[in-house]
């Protein structure tokens, strides 16, 4: 890696800790900056990984729900190709869990409500044989 590249590995770390206390607009940022100066595959997936996080602070803290759909399912479509695993986080799961989290919203049809932040999954690690 050279000295002006990013590490990648720390940045989606970064960002999935603050994920997953809810702060979308912290991690968004995160992989925001390193997507910015990231190559090949990575640009992929931290592109990916920001509107993950754009279209939760969108619905959880801006009331937006069609944009928020929009960029949730953009995101998944992207991590399809980064299963199982990409850079430590567990795709599969992911794409998964989320995929169950956007029918839900499609389904419900109305703005967050604070409860409904249980719903939202959390990033996971992958497992170490990935």
């Amino acid at each position: 890696m050279s000295d002006d590249a990013p590490d990648v590995a720390a940045a989606v770390a970064r960002g999935v800790r603050l994920f997953n206390l809810g702060r979308y607009m912290g991690a968004h940022e995160i992989w925001e900056e390193s997507w910015r100066a990231a190559d090949g595959d990575d640009r992929g997936f931290l592109e990916a990984l920001v509107q993950l996080a754009a279209g939760l602070h969108l619905r959880t803290r801006r009331g937006g729900m069609r944009g928020a759909e929009h960029l949730l399912s953009q995101s998944l479509a992207t991590l399809e190709d980064f299963r199982p695993a990409h850079h430590g986080v567990d795709v599969d799961r992911l794409v998964t869990e989320f995929g169950v989290y956007v029918d839900w919203v499609r389904e419900v049809k109305r703005p967050h409500k604070l409860l409904d932040a249980r719903r939202i999954p959390r990033l996971r690690s992958a497992p170490a044989s990935r």
